[in-house]
């Protein structure tokens, strides 16, 4: 089991990133009324494909799909057509205090003065893949509290790294379509990935 690394020429043409909440809802066999439950122990789905291409390009695309070993394997992946935030926020933000498992919102120093971060930015702490549920404006110190869609799956040390430039998470190879050729064109693959936790 080991991480390999994206080809330098994986430009994505689609992209969709959608959470895959562990919920469990039971409904009550005499009123019908229902209860969920949250598990927290949400992952990303991530399906992408790339663009139709020449032959050569095939083969390397094939090598990629082929050095995952099925789901042995996994690759480090980020939202693709939100590779930075939308909002201002930049700088060097860390975890204000530790974080417990399951935190709705991280509490965060070290933006940019003033910077914002807006719904469906996408912030990576210690190795999860989060996403700004609601716009926020940090303080004139770089600070705030930032509201997540995921919940933290494991707990967070103050002074943890957030990273906003590409962040990732690892993921595994769930289904693939490779390419097809005809003559002078290699069709373009899609790929089905999925957190690896």
């Amino acid at each position: 089991m080991s991480l390999i690394s994206l080809p330098a020429a994986f430009e994505v043409r689609t992209c969709s990133l959608r959470q895959d909440v562990n919920q469990r809802v039971a409904a009550s066999q005499f009123g019908g009324s229902e209860q969920a439950r949250d598990l927290l122990n949400d992952t990303w789905l991530m399906d992408v494909s790339l663009a139709d291409s020449a032959h050569a390009d095939g083969a390397w695309r094939e090598a990629f799909i082929g050095s995952f070993r099925g789901q042995v394997n996994w690759v480090a992946l980020w939202h693709f057509v939100r590779p930075q935030p939308r909002g201002t926020m930049r700088g060097t933000p860390v975890l204000v205090g530790a974080h417990a498992q399951g935190a709705a919102s991280l509490s965060i120093t070290g933006g940019t003065a003033g910077g914002t971060l807006l719904a469906g930015d996408m912030l990576g702490v210690g190795g999860l893949l989060l996403m700004v549920q609601s716009d926020v404006t940090l303080d004139g110190a770089g600070a705030g509290s930032v509201p997540i869609t995921n919940r933290l799956r494991s707990a967070q040390s103050g002074g943890s790294a957030v990273t906003w430039d590409k962040p990732t998470a690892l993921f595994r190879l769930v289904d693939h379509s490779g390419p097809v050729y005809s003559p002078g064109l290699a069709s373009a693959p899609s790929f089905s990935f999925r957190e690896k936790v």
